[in-house]
């Protein structure tokens, strides 16, 4: 019997959280599973009758980071195939119909849409109650569980092609989103009595848009994923002034039970 692969990007922890959830949960079907960062390596196609691939949403897209993982990784996979994606809100983007476009040659069959905690208060809407958190985290589990069972008795959920919001939002993000990143990044700046000079910032990049030396420097080519800034063993990150305040859900009390 093969595998089920599990290919996911996950910026400060809740994609990883989904992810480890639905590979509890197909073991629970007896599947064999195997997740895949796409960080840490390439995926051999022969070995998965089934993949599941999830990321974060940005501006109702999927990290280019996670959807040229497909173009470059995926491409030949005649299997069916799941999306999931993770957000803050209560109703899902249009990244589906954006990825499906992006990666026609996949068989996806499936979308699983689960709303999670805000991640990004530190630049834009509020901040999650840990009462909030802790509930958006125990709702994933029955969403996680429904969609599992949905995928694997053969059910369709999927998206139609043509979407005017896909084009709008489209038009958006290449003409806005690149300026709102390059605002937000040159209002990022590094606590010099906290920072070590520990590089783990650095290191933790995913795309390795940030630099240390006098001050804090991005490239272009930033997510606006806040690994960098919650990876941070100092806390040494402030926004326009104000300390940084990392993401740090209590993700291990959440998990699916065999």
């Amino acid at each position: 019997m093969k595998n089920i692969g599990i290919v996911y990007f996950s910026g400060t922890g809740n994609t990883k959280f989904v992810a480890n959830n639905i590979k509890r949960e197909l073991e629970i079907y007896n599947k064999q599973v195997n997740l895949i960062n796409i960080e840490k390596g390439n995926i051999n196609l022969k070995e998965y009758d089934s993949i599941i691939i999830g990321g974060p949403v940005y501006l109702d897209r999927y990290p280019e980071i996670l959807i040229k993982y497909m173009e470059e990784n995926l491409k030949g996979f005649t299997g069916k195939c799941m999306l999931f994606s993770t957000q803050a809100s209560d109703k899902e983007a249009i990244a589906f119909q954006h990825c499906i476009h992006r990666v026609p040659f996949l068989n996806i069959t499936y979308t699983m849409f689960i709303p999670m905690p805000n991640n990004f208060y530190n630049f834009m809407f509020k901040r999650s109650s840990k009462e909030e958190e802790n509930q958006l985290l125990l709702e994933s589990i029955s969403l996680i569980k429904s969609g599992v069972k949905d995928f694997l008795e053969g059910i369709l959920k999927t998206y139609p092609k043509k979407n005017i919001n896909e084009k709008i939002i489209d038009l958006v993000y290449h003409i806005v989103y690149p300026h709102y990143v390059n605002y937000v990044t040159k209002k990022i700046t590094i606590e010099k009595d906290k920072c070590i000079n520990c590089k783990m910032c650095e290191m933790r990049c995913p795309v390795q848009s940030i630099r240390i030396d006098d001050k804090v420097t991005f490239k272009k080519n930033c997510l606006l994923c806040q690994r960098c800034m919650s990876s941070c063993p100092r806390d040494a990150f402030s926004y326009k002034g104000k300390s940084f305040i990392q993401y740090n859900p209590d993700f291990n009390t959440f998990k699916t039970i065999k």
